[in-house]
């Protein structure tokens, strides 16, 4: 009988094993693995589902329509949808090609390597996207974890670059360290980069204290401004950063304030300042909340509380931010990081002690 293809898109790995072995037993052969995901934010906000080529020798019976809806609930996967496909010959050879040479797979000793440094299935199911993923399985440890910092660099690379401009704004949830992370950026620009920024605290309906902004502008010459009408007019040559109150991530109408407040001033950049220590739940939030701030920028804060640098991989890649800078320490004297792809790869096993290493890899 003609080899027949079916599509299956699912929500992971493992998921798509399952849908597999529990239609078709030992009869199917994986053809190709492919990601699919939205757009922009939506990337972000919405897991990204996996689109399974699969090929079958022998077609199973057609399932009744009636009876369509417990086959699903017998099967446990819910999410799964087949689709019947037929191809060319020559379309499906090169596929087979492309499934031999990707390795797809999640148990290997190197991805449990790399989860136990921290990094999510999703990333790793990206990485396991391209080409050369079998041939580094392979490889010892010492040349593969740089051959997977090069897939990472590579991920990272389709991160659009967004310009800041002249007008910054940084917002982001009650201590989150927003302002601690602004007083930071005017202390790049003025030490680093010999400018003389200036920055604006608004307090809008609730009050927004500026008592370390001020002392610290006038430590560093930066013009410390109180009212949107006192800042200098866009284009003048000068940054302004500016510094709004703080929200509750969950308050809408305190969301709808800052979006409102943000129109008029002609910003060129806004930055969600968010402390990565939080859980992922929370830090899913706020890029949630970041969208609708229209946010183009990410500052990640809090980063010596992490003890596993590796889940940042997760936000960084999928958000569709451009990230300006990670904060690590609570006070302004604190280091910063503007190099983030390389400071978070070189921390990614910071956490990771070698026999915990070693114990992932051997399990």
């Amino acid at each position: 009988m003609s080899e027949q293809r079916y599509r299956f898109v699912v929500g992971s790995a493992e998921e798509a094993v399952s849908v597999l072995r529990q239609r078709f037993g030992t009869r199917a052969r994986v053809v190709s693995v492919r990601q699919v995901e939205g757009k922009g934010l939506a990337r972000f906000l919405q897991s990204p589902k996996l689109e399974v080529i699969a090929a079958v020798g022998e077609a199973p019976a057609p399932v009744p329509a009636h009876s369509q809806t417990a086959t699903a609930q017998h099967d446990s996967v819910p999410q799964a949808r087949t689709i019947v496909t037929e191809m060319p010959r020559q379309q499906a050879q090169s596929m087979d090609r492309g499934a031999a040479e990707s390795g797809y797979g999640a148990g290997s000793r190197l991805c449990r390597l790399l989860e136990a440094g921290g990094i999510s299935k999703q990333v790793l199911s990206r990485l396991q996207m391209y080409p050369a993923w079998g041939t580094i399985e392979g490889m010892p440890f010492a040349r593969s974890l740089p051959e997977v910092g090069a897939l990472l660099r590579a991920e990272f690379r389709t991160i659009p670059r967004r310009p800041l401009g002249d007008r910054v704004a940084f917002v982001g949830p009650a201590g989150s360290g927003k302002t601690t992370a602004l007083c930071k950026r005017l202390a790049m620009d003025v030490f680093l980069r010999g400018q003389k920024p200036a920055a604006l605290k608004l307090d809008l309906d609730r009050a927004n204290p500026g008592d370390a902004l001020s002392v610290f502008c006038e430590a560093l010459g930066a013009n410390y401004i109180r009212a949107a009408v006192e800042a200098p007019t866009p284009g003048h040559g000068r940054t302004l950063y500016i510094d709004l109150p703080g929200f509750g991530l969950w308050a809408d109408d305190e969301l709808v304030e800052i979006r409102s407040a943000l129109t008029p001033l002609f910003t060129t950049a806004r930055a969600i300042v968010i402390n990565a220590a939080y859980d992922p739940s929370l830090i899913r939030r706020c890029f949630e909340v970041g969208a609708r701030l229209e946010c183009t920028h990410v500052v990640f804060t809090h980063l010596d509380e992490l003890q596993h640098w590796g889940k940042m991989w997760d936000f960084l890649l999928r958000s569709g931010l451009t990230p300006m800078f990670l904060s690590t320490g609570q006070n302004i004297a604190g280091d910063c990081e503007e190099n983030v792809f390389e400071a978070v790869l070189s921390r990614t096993f910071s956490g990771v002690g070698l026999e915990t290493a070693n114990q992932a890899a051997s399990a």
